[in-house]
Formats: structure tokens, C-alpha cells, sequence
């Protein structure tokens, strides 16, 4: 027996591919928040004085150079203040840090997976004997071969494996594009790692929820790949060679039994010759058996297989009638219309 398969668990390519789209919707509507950066500046260089200036000011009386006789204010320096959006919030930090696991996951698995997932199954037979029929001696060689095969590639709906890859790569080179992608990276802000901080952005947005279940399924995958193969090599000099011994020696005998032309060779003979072999075959498995009981279990075998006999006779039987009657009633009906037609 030679048998070799390799089954290829796609179920990693599955799981990117629904994920994918979920990223994308993150990545087109990313979450910023606001950074105020304070300074103090002299008052010409102030870009936009608001409440909070004033305040600072009414704290900060150094900084007023004059009040004239109206009663306006007129300060030296002033409080700034910048207001800018930033991406570096945890949740994009974790979007950029998946997208980094997710190319180099999908690298990996590219380069330890296949696309067609396959089995072979062979197995040969070869069968020797020699032995004596009457006076002919026979010698016996024949060698039956069986081979079992399948394929199975990992192709999805109406893409193929090939495909498949090719779309999710694209698509993960439009995400390194990105805008939030190229300003963490150019920040080189730290990787997030895990266990993941359930913040409620990441709790009940489901974009982030079906991007955290990729990043524990990268977190914990383990090939599923399935790789077997064996080769043995079977010889057997005894209970199965007896069988096929037998088995193919009443076949010949059979056959024989077709020449009835041969001098000296009856039917008779040819009969006792089997059951003798037959006899032998038994006493080879069980050498304790006498011979009641070979008779008894002749004489089980002989009623049985004349009760099938009989059920058949009387099926057989049974279907003879059957048509006996139908054709009867056949021909009664033709000679009924044939009198109406007369």
C-alpha cells in the first residue's frame, strides 16, 4: 500500500477575508482626537486670543504693559493656544500594529500553505500459487492494482485560490497606504500588544469588533495543515493466502468441470476433489473439529441452502403465475374486442 495526502486548511484564509472590509471602513473614517498645546507669546504673535487668554491674563498681570485712560487693556504677552487633530489614539495604534501582523501573517502563510489540498490511495496485490488438479499441475500468477484519488483546490465561489491571494494582497497594500497607516508610521509610534484594553471604542464599534477577532485569531492560529503518508509492504504465507487458495482453485475447478471430453476425468471426481479441499481448509483452521461435526455443520449448510432454493423456486414460481394470468387476461380482452368487432 502506497498512501500520501496533504490536506491544506484554508480557514486562515477565510477569516482575513472577512475582516478585510471592516478594516477598510476604519481606515476611511479614522478616530482623531483634539490637542490643545499652550504658550506664551508676545501679543503681536498671537494667532487667535479666546476665553481661555483672558483668564490667564486676569492671573498673570505681569504680563499687562498698559491700560489706558479708557480702560483697554493692552498686553505684553498672551497665552496661545493650538488646537490640532492627532491619529495617535490607542485605537489606531492598534489598527496600524494588526495591518503590520496581518502582512506579515499572510506572508508566512503563503509561503507554508498550497492551494490544492490532495489524497492518493494505492494498492497492489500480487498473488503466486502452484498445485495439482488430477494429473494437471498449475502454476498460478496474477496481480490486481487499485489507486484512489481526489483533489481539492482552495478556490472560493467563482475565485480561485490565486485569486484569492491577489485580492487580499491589493488590498493590503491600499491599507499601507493610508493615511492613518503613513502618519503612525512616520510618528514610529510603539506596537500595541496584547490582551487588547477593552476601551468602548473598541467594545461596541463593530469594525473594531471584527478587527479584534483577526487579531486573536493571528494571536493564537495553529496550522491546521495535515500531512500523511505511508508505505508498507504486506506478505502473508498463511491465513489469507489460504483463503485466496481456495477461492481461486474452485474457480479453476469450475472451469474444469466445462470439459467433459477428458478421458478418465468426471464430473464426480471433479466434485469430490473440491469438497476434499474444502475438507482441508476447514481442518487447517480448526483441527480439533471430528467428524459429527463436519456432518452437523454440512448438514446445517445442505437445509439451508435448500430452504433459499425452495424460497427461490417458489418466487420464480410465484412470477410464473403472475404472467400466466396477465397474458391470460391479455388475450381473453383482444378476443372480447374482436367479437365486438365481428
Amino acid at each position: 500500500r502506497d498512501y500520501e495526502a496533504m490536506k491544506y486548511d484554508h480557514e486562515w484564509l477565510t477569516m482575513i477575508e472577512i475582516a478585510l472590509p471592516y478594516i477598510d471602513n476604519i481606515l476611511r473614517n479614522p478616530k482623531r482626537f483634539i490637542i490643545n498645546e499652550e504658550e506664551i507669546v508676545k501679543v503681536e504673535l498671537a494667532k487667535r486670543v479666546t476665553v481661555d487668554s483672558i483668564i490667564h491674563l486676569s492671573q498673570h498681570t505681569n504680563y499687562i504693559q498698559d491700560i489706558d485712560e479708557k480702560g483697554d487693556v493692552k498686553p505684553s504677552k498672551i497665552l496661545n493656544i493650538n488646537r490640532d487633530e492627532s491619529l495617535d489614539t490607542y485605537e489606531n495604534r492598534f489598527v496600524y500594529t494588526l495591518i503590520n501582523n496581518l502582512r506579515m501573517f499572510f506572508e508566512q502563510r503563503i509561503a507554508e500553505s498550497g492551494d490544492k489540498s490532495y489524497y492518493m490511495d494505492k494498492k497492489d496485490l500480487a498473488y503466486e500459487g502452484t498445485t495439482k488438479v488430477g494429473t494437471d499441475e498449475i502454476h498460478l500468477h496474477f496481480s490486481l492494482n487499485s489507486i484512489d484519488k481526489n483533489i481539492e483546490d482552495g478556490s472560493s465561489g467563482e475565485l480561485s485560490y490565486e485569486d484569492r491571494l491577489k485580492k487580499i494582497n491589493m488590498q493590503i497594500d491600499g491599507f499601507l497606504g493610508s493615511e492613518l497607516y503613513q502618519t503612525l508610521s512616520r510618528l514610529h509610534v510603539p506596537p500595541v500588544r496584547s490582551p487588547i484594553r477593552k476601551t468602548n471604542v473598541i467594545l461596541k464599534n463593530p469594525n473594531f469588533q471584527q478587527a479584534e477577532i483577526l487579531w486573536n485569531y493571528i494571536q493564537s492560529f495553529v496550522s491546521k495543515d495535515k500531512k500523511e503518508y505511508q508505505k508498507l509492504d504486506y506478505f502473508d504465507n498463511s491465513e489469507l493466502k489460504r483463503e485466496y487458495d481456495h477461492a481461486i482453485l474452485l474457480t479453476y475447478i469450475a472451469n474444469r468441470s466445462l470439459n467433459q471430453q477428458r478421458v478418465g476425468y468426471s464430473s464426480n471426481r471433479i466434485f469430490s476433489e473440491m469438497i476434499e479441499r474444502l475438507i482441508e481448509n476447514i481442518l487447517d483452521t480448526d483441527d480439533g473439529m471430528t467428524e459429527d461435526d463436519l456432518k452437523a455443520m454440512f448438514d446445517k449448510q445442505i437445509k439451508a441452502i435448500k430452504q433459499r432454493n425452495l424460497e427461490k423456486s417458489k418466487a420464480i414460481y410465484s412470477v410464473f403465475v403472475d404472467r400466466i394470468i396477465r397474458e391470460k387476461k391479455r388475450l381473453k380482452d383482444r378476443v372480447s374486442l374482436l367479437r365486438d368487432e365481428g
